[in-house]
């Protein structure tokens, strides 16, 4: 049983996340995510209106917008560590051997 709550949970997650992109936000961000970010940035949003509806988690849409910025500013994290050891190990450009 606590594995089909699961998939539900994710499949759940999954249209949320197709949702906001189709709406023109950015891709693996969640709707709730999304929506918590215009509150931040003073926009109008439906932050009261999600939260609402998610009367177990209170601050669902905080929640979702935390969990989103951490992964993504990890995976930027990764992605410079992986672009600076592909720097060092490579030759130097130009000629194969100096005068």
């Amino acid at each position: 049983m606590q594995s089909v709550v699961r998939y539900i949970q994710r499949v759940g997650i999954a249209f949320s996340i197709l949702f906001n992109t189709l709406t023109g936000g950015p891709s693996n961000q969640t709707f709730s995510a999304r929506n918590y970010e215009w509150k931040r940035q003073g926009k109008p949003n439906l932050v009261y209106i999600i939260d609402k509806m998610w009367y177990y988690s209170p601050n669902h849409c905080m929640e979702s917008w935390i969990y989103w910025r951490v992964r993504r500013d990890v995976q930027y994290e990764y992605e410079q560590y992986i672009m600076e050891r592909e720097n060092e190990s490579r030759p130097e450009q130009g000629y194969p051997y100096r005068l």
